[in-house]
């Protein structure tokens, strides 16, 4: 019976092993839960043109597949074949968050997908209308209820800005938009006083005093903005909020072809050109886990998400 087990464990690992060689055998999609133009696919298309260079002219394709908070397109990888050609560029929503927000969702974060590559991470800015009579955290917070806006209930930058106003010890009107452009454009249009937000969209806008920055949500000063402080530092200790960027694949997927995507993807997404281009120039920072590192993040995350939608008393259903 042992020599049995032997044998068939044997034969799984060469059959494995031998799909890896072969992998990819036909075109390989990576569903973005986004529409295009945002971070998430900006990060996704040069990483395919990498991949497909890699892969030795093998296709590999960006499908975006929007809508419901990241659900949409997460659903749909979640239920593909677990070989490795239907890949999620995942974020905080896809396996995170939305475990908290939804009593029941139609696939399962946990179970379903499995994480392959972290490849970047983005510390958030809080900004604000140039014509609002505040220009620190500690006179913003005096102002009182104002109003923010956000990418949709329990975005991202929804969870951090209620975490942000409990801190604060504020109320804050809601305002939900799209993305990233409708929020900036509604600030600078003056519907809405303030919000959170990736500092990539917005660093042109604080040069030219179009938007005012009262502080970055990090432990330490950004690249791109060294000169604006962080929340820590102007009398918020300890806050922070960012948001990560990376590749899951369906669950079932063998442990060989794991490995090799996140090995191949890991050449692309290090290259100085990618990292230079569609990392630190776009205000993120290059986050590099692999497949166990990310899983073990993953809990981490978890576990602040569930605190802070526990707190904010958000839910989507």
């Amino acid at each position: 019976m042992i020599k049995r087990s032997i044998v068939i464990m044997a034969s799984f690992l060469v059959a494995t092993a031998a799909a890896a060689q072969s992998y990819p055998n036909r075109p390989v999609k990576i569903v973005v839960s986004y529409p295009p133009g945002g971070v998430v696919d900006v990060l996704a298309r040069p990483l395919a043109a990498g991949l497909q260079q890699e892969w030795g002219g093998n296709p590999v394709l960006v499908e975006n597949r929007p809508g419901a908070n990241a659900i949409i397109g997460t659903d749909y990888v979640a239920k593909q074949p677990g070989d490795g050609h239907t890949l999620l560029f995942a974020n905080d929503p896809s396996l995170s968050s939305n475990l908290y927000l939804y009593s029941k969702l139609p696939y399962d974060p946990v179970k379903d997908l499995v994480p392959v590559l972290m490849v970047a991470s983005t510390t958030l800015i809080l900004t604000i209308q140039a014509s609002l009579p505040a220009n620190d955290l500690r006179e913003l917070i005096e102002l009182g209820e104002l109003s923010y806006g956000s990418f949709g209930p329990g975005s991202v930058t929804h969870l951090d800005t209620e975490a942000f106003a409990t801190a604060a010890g504020i109320k804050l009107l809601h305002v939900p938009y799209k993305g990233t452009a409708d929020v900036v454009q509604a600030q600078m249009a003056g519907q809405i006083s303030m919000a959170f937000g990736a500092i990539g969209p917005v660093v042109q806008l604080i040069g030219s005093g179009k938007l005012k920055a009262i502080g970055v949500a990090s432990m330490q000063r950004q690249l791109l903005v060294p000169d604006i402080p962080t929340l820590h530092e102007a009398g918020m200790p300890n806050f922070e909020a960012r948001s990560w960027f990376g590749i899951a694949v369906p669950a079932g997927t063998p442990r060989a072809i794991i490995d090799k995507i996140a090995a191949d993807a890991r050449k692309i997404v290090l290259q100085p050109e990618y990292r230079k281009r569609f990392i630190l120039d776009q205000g993120l920072e290059p986050f590099d886990l692999g497949p166990d590192q990310f899983a073990e993040y993953l809990v981490k995350d978890r576990a602040k998400y569930a605190e802070r939608i526990k707190n904010a008393n958000v839910r989507l259903d």
